[in-house]
């Protein structure tokens, strides 16, 4: 009895707060975030894949170097070889930035733009870390198969002065016969 005496004032006070109340949905609208503080390199890489199954363009931004007060050192990209000479000179986190929002933006919403990484490798250094990977990435098209890009990069990543990872310098390689990542990004970004 002096059990049930203790139970029920817990009861009536679970019952009168809404916790057991049903919320209401997510708008789909809504930006997601799979984002997390990249204490290590992985969540770098983590961070990128993310973003693109989020189609979150802020959140693909933060992975990179911005130079000057956050991290000595500003972002540059190397495109592969194959688009090289018509590549924009001074590719920066602006036209990272702009080519991913032009890409989550004119890409059917209801499919999702994937990202993958194989035969990774990180090589992790005082001050710096050194990752190798080949990628794939498949970007939906309306009424037809999705667009495959593939090839190979290798990104060097460095702290902030948060201590948080980012991407300074990323190479791009293309693989022969295939689409690389420095023509998608040529595609979307004007």
């Amino acid at each position: 009895m002096k059990t049930l005496l203790k139970i029920i004032p817990i009861i009536l006070i679970l019952s009168s707060c809404d916790i057991f109340e049903v919320r209401n949905p997510e708008n789909p609208s809504d930006t997601k975030s799979g984002y997390r503080v990249p204490v290590e390199p992985k969540d770098v890489i983590q961070n990128l894949i993310s973003a693109f199954k989020d189609r979150n363009a802020d959140d693909y931004k933060k992975n990179f170097a911005s130079g000057p007060p956050l991290v000595n050192r500003s972002f540059f990209f190397i495109p592969s070889a194959n688009v090289i000479s018509g590549f924009p000179e001074d590719w920066a986190v602006e036209q990272e930035f702009q080519y991913f929002n032009n890409l989550i933006t004119r890409t059917p919403q209801d499919i999702p733009v994937t990202l993958t990484f194989s035969y990774e490798s990180y090589d992790i250094r005082a001050d710096s870390a050194i990752y190798a990977a080949d990628y794939s990435i498949s970007v939906p098209v309306l009424n037809s198969e999705p667009k495959i890009y593939t090839g190979s990069l290798k990104f060097t990543l460095v702290t902030d002065t948060n201590s948080a990872w980012v991407i300074y310098f990323w190479e791009d390689i293309a693989k022969q016969g295939a689409t690389s990542w420095s023509e998608l990004k040529s595609e979307f970004y004007l």
